[in-house]
């Protein structure tokens, strides 16, 4: 836990050394378990981690942060990818207790082999499983968690990873959307998450396919070929600000579905990508795509207070998080106007 914590806050061993006043080597044998830590060290690296004592006395988080080869895809550094991890692990450690009191909507998607079947014949099972008709999926998010995910939007602390979808160890299912993204790219990276639920943490697949599969799987849940391909024909920029609008995908994910349905050619659609970079559409497009708030942690949280008679205080100690950082990743969410002490 001393290694989660240091992790979470993006330090090294060397530099969390130099701040408690200990050698690193003492500090590498404390986190692998070979030497004891006295109580005014621990004490020391409670108020430098910002963690309370009691933090420090839980199990260590055991499941992976999420399938096998998502570090593959992965090209920021080291100590950028520990920090994601071991804060998503903590994050996850307390949506598990928070759970504990509080029942779930039954995990309800389907688990199928991309071995067996193609990513898009599994797509169209998971829109019949949810229950989701023809045209556009209104609202993913609460789709996802009127279904048993649990959806969370936080900082991934970096802008090359969208979403990771993970496991807890009790079971939960959950995707955390990266905050720093643009609307209509976090709804594809959740169908892509989706994909990798349903597709990967169950059965082996080729390394180097399976990006490639939740991507085919994103695109036929979020735009069905047999509904969209005849609109992808003739594309212009003015045609795919409206099927934006109606779709909720990206203009950048239109025109790449259109290529991989053979609606434009492959000359078109690089044309089309000269045409984003012209346009300064790269990191940012117009007509922004609504919203979509993550509900079940926020109604965690308020049945916790209204109903079982927790106070902040109390839930903060529950989960063992100070009150301040209880506050930023759980109440602003559930209510803007409580002002964090």
């Amino acid at each position: 836990m001393i290694s989660l914590a240091r992790e979470s806050r993006g330090l090294s061993q060397t530099e969390l050394s130099k701040v408690i006043s200990i050698s690193q080597g003492k500090l590498s044998k404390v986190e692998k378990g070979e030497q004891t830590i006295g109580d005014d060290i621990l004490y020391k690296l409670a108020q430098v981690l910002e963690y309370p004592l009691q933090f420090f006395y839980q199990p260590t988080p055991s499941s992976p942060v999420s399938h096998l080869y998502y570090r593959k895809r992965i090209t920021i550094s080291n100590k950028i990818i520990s920090k994601m991890e071991a804060n998503i692990k903590i994050f996850r450690q307390n949506i598990d207790a928070l759970m504990n009191s509080i029942e779930l909507p039954n995990l309800n998607i389907p688990f199928c082999d991309p071995n067996v079947e193609t990513p898009e014949q599994i797509a169209r099972k998971a829109r019949l499983k949810l229950n989701i008709g023809k045209g556009p999926v209104e609202n993913l998010v609460n789709t996802l968690e009127k279904n048993g995910i649990v959806i969370v939007t936080t900082d991934l602390f970096n802008e090359k990873t969208d979403a990771v979808s993970t496991i807890s160890d009790n079971g939960t299912h959950i995707i955390y959307l990266n905050e720093r993204m643009p609307q209509d790219r976090q709804r594809f990276s959740l169908a892509h998450e989706l994909g990798h639920l349903i597709m990967h943490f169950r059965f082996n697949s080729d390394p180097s396919f399976i990006e490639k599969e939740a991507d085919r799987f994103a695109s036929e849940f979020l735009m069905p070929e047999n509904e969209i391909k005849s609109s992808l024909r003739n594309l212009t920029f003015n045609k795919l600000s409206d099927l934006k609008r109606y779709w909720k995908v990206s203009m950048r994910a239109l025109v790449r579905r259109a290529r991989d349905l053979g609606s434009i050619s492959q000359n078109d659609y690089r044309n089309f990508q000269i045409g984003f970079s012209k346009r300064g559409l790269n990191k940012s497009e117009p007509i922004p795509v609504p919203k979509e708030i993550p509900f079940v942690i926020k109604e965690v949280v308020k049945l916790h207070i209204t109903e079982l008679n927790y106070s902040i205080e109390d839930l903060a100690k529950f989960i063992n998080l100070n009150v301040r950082e209880f506050q930023q990743r759980f109440i602003r969410e559930t209510n803007p106007k409580l002002k964090i002490v």
